[in-house]
């Protein structure tokens, strides 16, 4: 597909320089010299290169078996980092229970030993009062100790 090329009369230009010193005559150019003078896009063919690769890379986009991959990767690492973050998470909140557990049975702990001390002071209290008891009812059962049957026979 070819561009139009302009087309330009031919006219005359007049350049005219200003100094101190002596005037130099002003020269003419014509201009069906600039006519002959390639455009950019004529020297170039740059519209023409642009659409070219345009198509191409279109092709490219259209027959590449790793388009479509290269632009699912965002969804997959943001899904991802979302399995992470939650994992993450959880793991943390697992952390904290187990933290909040061994707490828990530590207190159990410390309870149960306080128990255990208690009843062990209750026990050995009953226990000193019991032996007491049962040598206040042995005594009773032997009865009063008599000091004249000692030595009587």
């Amino acid at each position: 597909l070819q561009t139009p090329t302009p087309i330009m009369t031919p006219s005359t230009i007049a350049t005219i320089t200003t100094s101190g010193e002596a005037p130099i005559p002003s020269t003419t150019i014509l201009s069906i010299i600039l006519e002959n003078l390639p455009t950019f896009n004529s020297a170039f063919r740059f519209e023409e290169r642009l659409r070219s690769l345009e198509t191409s890379f279109s092709e490219y986009r259209k027959t590449n078996p790793f388009a479509d991959a290269v632009s699912a990767i965002l969804g997959i690492v943001q899904q991802f980092m979302t399995q992470q973050m939650t994992e993450a998470v959880r793991e943390a909140m697992e952390g904290n229970k187990s933290i909040q557990r061994s707490d828990e049975q530590r207190n159990f702990y410390k309870a149960l030993v306080e128990a255990y001390d208690a009843d062990k002071a209750i026990l050995d209290t009953y226990g000193d009062s019991t032996i007491l008891k049962r040598r206040r009812e042995d005594d009773d059962q032997e009865g009063p100790f008599d000091g004249s049957n000692r030595g009587s026979k």
